[in-house]
């Protein structure tokens, strides 16, 4: 009996290891995602008012900015050309006073003449902002 109970306590412990690196293996990936890098405003202020985009202010400290960071950086991969840029409000306090940022995460929405033609706070869905993102001509 004791030798049943030990091979299947062995086999257990097998099954359970084969099991394990696979969870282990996705928490990593997740950890690994990729986050839209931020971008120094003075190097893309000269665009503005020449081409419609989006500015997401933000903070790698910030939970949500990093949720917007990566799919923004997804959006960024099928989309390369598209002007979105990922600011944090840390590094460049300027550009946050200047588009008078309140709260993050905080997306403005530019028009071709660089008018501010819509913001939003806070997290929005994937398919959402793709959505806005064609409508607006960002995409």
């Amino acid at each position: 009996m004791r030798k049943i109970l030990f091979s299947l306590s062995l086999i257990l412990c097998f099954a359970n290891a084969s099991w394990f690196p696979s969870v282990f293996n996705t928490q990593e990936k997740q950890k690994q995602e990729k986050m839209l890098p931020s971008t120094k405003f003075l190097q893309i202020e000269n665009k503005i008012g020449k081409v419609p985009m989006m500015l997401e202010f933000g903070a790698t400290s910030c939970h949500s900015c990093v949720v917007m960071g990566k799919m923004l950086y997804k959006i960024k991969q099928k989309h390369p050309n598209a002007n979105i840029y990922f600011i944090d409000i840390y590094e460049d306090d300027k550009a946050a006073k200047k588009f008078n940022i309140r709260m993050i995460p905080t997306q403005k929405y530019l028009d071709k003449d660089g008018n501010v033609i819509e913001t939003h706070m806070g997290v929005i869905k994937q398919e959402e902002l793709e959505k806005k993102l064609k409508t607006l001509g960002i995409l």
